[in-house]
């Protein structure tokens, strides 16, 4: 699973990271990946519990992610119907629209309080 910066200059594989961390600054809390001795900005957010959020989406995303891909794979010794080509389409295109998280704006993160 890739992961787009909020920034859209940093595609990284969230399978080569060392690690992905929520650092606070003073003005901004930020996301950054760690792959090699390297770190890339990811996202940049008001406070710490948007950040968090934003991990928390990014852990479900992968999770989702990983259980199509599951899928997908147990369905190739099946038989081919009509119908269960239908459903390896459908599981291709979901899986096609998860392969890349794409890290939100600030503002389109919402925290329950």
């Amino acid at each position: 699973m890739l992961i787009r910066s909020q920034n859209k200059e940093v595609l990284t594989n969230l399978n080569a990271l060392a690690g992905i961390e929520i650092a606070e600054g003073p003005v901004k809390t930020v996301i950054t990946s760690y792959i090699t001795g390297c770190s890339y900005l990811l996202g940049e957010y008001s406070n710490k519990q948007k950040a968090a959020k934003v991990l928390d989406m990014l852990q479900k995303a992968h999770a989702e992610y990983e259980m199509l891909r599951g899928m997908s794979t147990g369905m190739g010794g099946i038989m081919v119907t009509y119908n269960t080509k239908m459903i390896v389409n459908e599981l291709e295109k979901e899986i096609q629209e998860k392969t890349i998280f794409q890290m939100p704006e600030d503002s389109e993160v919402e925290i329950n309080d």
